[in-house]
Formats: structure tokens, C-alpha cells, sequence
């Protein structure tokens, strides 16, 4: 019986298989090599942008709804604070030959429709005070030097002063075509020293602040709130400040209060970094500082 022959590979050819396989593969991997870390770098960059679109973005808003003149830095300039709008309006002069409010149990000289002189109106019936501590008019910044003057400033009190004092409390009862707003303040009375050209009034309802920690100090832009005034905004922030922004290795706050012609400007910048990949981003934000 004949014998059948069997094909096979041989250990020669089996060898420059293998060889030309690796060759293969080693061609493809270096031409696909550079799109894919273009790709993941890409992606990481895109990360980075995004976390400090959102927080300057957040920041932006907070300080569009700060009351007027009310925007500070720490001294070391890495904190950024406002005092945040919670409503606002036009208000009535509750005073006899008078453009501002004065807060009183004595009914002398008081105009308001209720006969009470612990209050005010507004000309809107959809008011609500929910959530506000403090009554700002007029509020001017006034400083001297870099330290708020008192009865000029929402960071320094006084009696007179733009801002009530800490404690009162709102309430509000509204009509056909006004609401009246009643203070319970913790003192006897108060009076605001100046009126506001406009009748402006904001009700605030807490401080936002923003602290920037470098990579040295943490690498975080941290965001807090506080229900107390203090004269100046601290180095530090307060141990239950929220993380709005990971990765930072250099960040700076500047504010330029403007003028009374010319609207306020404050310039934010916030460098990120991580795995060898870095992102600067900058925002402006226009300030009407208008009381």
C-alpha cells in the first residue's frame, strides 16, 4: 500500500511567521501609539477644563448676585467673599420729609399705611422675605484704607449704617398692590444713614465665600457659606467649606471696584494639573456696583 504524504510547517517557516508577526505588530503599534495618547491626553485636558469651567462658572453667578459694593478679598488676596441677594425691590419711605427708613416703636413722623413705624412698604404684593437676615440700602463700600468704615460699609456696622444688625428677623403681609414688611430687630431701633437715589433695598440672607488652596495648601477651590459678619474675610476657610474644584496648582482673584460711572471688574484665573497635563482658564466678571 502507498504511502500518503502529510504537508506541514516546517520549524523554518514556523520562525519567520512569528518573526514577521512581531514585525507586523510592532509597526502597528507605533503608528497607533501616538493617536491613542493624543486621545487620552486629550480627554484629561478636556476633564480639567470642564471641572474649571464649572467652578468659575458658579463663582461668576454667586458674585452677580452679591449685594452692591459688597465684594472682598482677604489679605493675602486668595479669598474672595460676598454678601448674596436673597430679594430685592423698591421701597416707600416710611418717614415724614424723609427718602430713607428709620425703624422705631414711636409713631412719630411715620407714613406707613398701618401706622406702624417697624416697617415698610413694597411696591410689589409677591414679596417674600423667606430666608432673609439682613435689610441693605445705600450700601456706598466706603473704606479707609483697606478697612471698611462703619455705618458706610455692610462689613462694618453701625447704627446709623446700610445694614441692619444681625438678628432681625422678617415678616412680611401682602395687599392688592404692595407687601409690608415688618422688622423685629434685637435693639430698640435702627436707622439708615443714607437713602437710596433709586429706593433700592436687598434683602440678604448669607456670605459666599471662596477660598483658593494651591497645590502646597491641598490643590482644591473650596466654597463656603456663613450666617455672621465678620470685619474681613480670613486667610483660612472654615472646616465645612465644599470642594468645587480639584487638581489646582495656582489660582489669583482680582477686584477692581469701578466707579460710580463705570461697573466693578473682577478677573478670575484657575490653573489645573494632574498626570502631567495642565489647563489655565480665566473669566471676567462686570459688577454693577450701583446701590
Amino acid at each position: 500500500m502507498p504511502m500518503k504524504s502529510v504537508r506541514a510547517f516546517t520549524l523554518v517557516e514556523l520562525v519567520m511567521v512569528i518573526a514577521l508577526s512581531g514585525i507586523v505588530l510592532l509597526m502597528v503599534t507605533s503608528v497607533m501609539q501616538r493617536p491613542l495618547d493624543a486621545f487620552v491626553d486629550q480627554s484629561r485636558r478636556s476633564e480639567l477644563v470642564g471641572q474649571a469651567a464649572v467652578a468659575l462658572n458658579r463663582m461668576a453667578r454667586d458674585i452677580r448676585l452679591a449685594v452692591p459694593n459688597s465684594i472682598r478679598q482677604s489679605p493675602d488676596t486668595r479669598t474672595l467673599e460676598t454678601l448674596n441677594i436673597r430679594q430685592a425691590g423698591r421701597y416707600v419711605p416710611n418717614r415724614a420729609g424723609g427718602e430713607s427708613l428709620r425703624f422705631s416703636s414711636e409713631p412719630d413722623g411715620c407714613e406707613t399705611s398701618s401706622g406702624r413705624c417697624d416697617g415698610f412698604q413694597v411696591l410689589d404684593p409677591a414679596l417674600s422675605v423667606t430666608g432673609a437676615r439682613w435689610l441693605v440700602i445705600n450700601n456706598i463700600g466706603a473704606t479707609s484704607g483697606s478697612v471698611p468704615t462703619a455705618g458706610g460699609n455692610v462689613w462694618a456696622y453701625a447704627n446709623p449704617g446700610v445694614i441692619t444688625p444681625t438678628g432681625t428677623t422678617f415678616s412680611a403681609a401682602a395687599s392688592a398692590n404692595e407687601t409690608q414688611v415688618t422688622l423685629n430687630l434685637p435693639g430698640s431701633d435702627f436707622a439708615f444713614a443714607y437713602a437710596s437715589p433709586q429706593r433700592r433695598f436687598y434683602l440678604a440672607d448669607q456670605v459666599i465665600g471662596y477660598r483658593c488652596n494651591p497645590a502646597s495648601s491641598g490643590g482644591k477651590l473650596l466654597r463656603y457659606t456663613a450666617t455672621a459678619l465678620s470685619a474681613s474675610a480670613s486667610n483660612t476657610a472654615p472646616a465645612d467649606a465644599v470642594p468645587v474644584a480639584s487638581h489646582v496648582t495656582a489660582c489669583s482673584f482680582a477686584y477692581q471696584p469701578g466707579t460710580p460711572q463705570r461697573p466693578g471688574l473682577v478677573t478670575l484665573s484657575l490653573t489645573l494639573a494632574r498626570d502631567g497635563e495642565s489647563i489655565t482658564l480665566q473669566q471676567q466678571v462686570h459688577v454693577d456696583n450701583a446701590p
